[in-house]
């Protein structure tokens, strides 16, 4: 049987988080998404196209 301890501080089943996407981040992902649905032939919905161009 293994030991398990407590990190002080941490609460349990919480290890460390990844900080949330920023405007920048989110804008980024949208414009990958655009270019991908373009080489795919796909259409892009109007909101992903919006917050691509920072429209949102």
């Amino acid at each position: 049987m293994t030991d398990t301890v407590r990190i002080p501080g941490a609460p349990a089943g919480q290890g460390p988080r990844r900080p949330a996407d920023t405007p920048r981040v989110t804008a980024a992902k949208a414009r990958l998404r655009v270019a991908l649905d373009q080489q795919l032939g796909r259409d892009t919905p109007q909101s992903v196209k919006d917050t691509a161009t920072g429209k949102r």
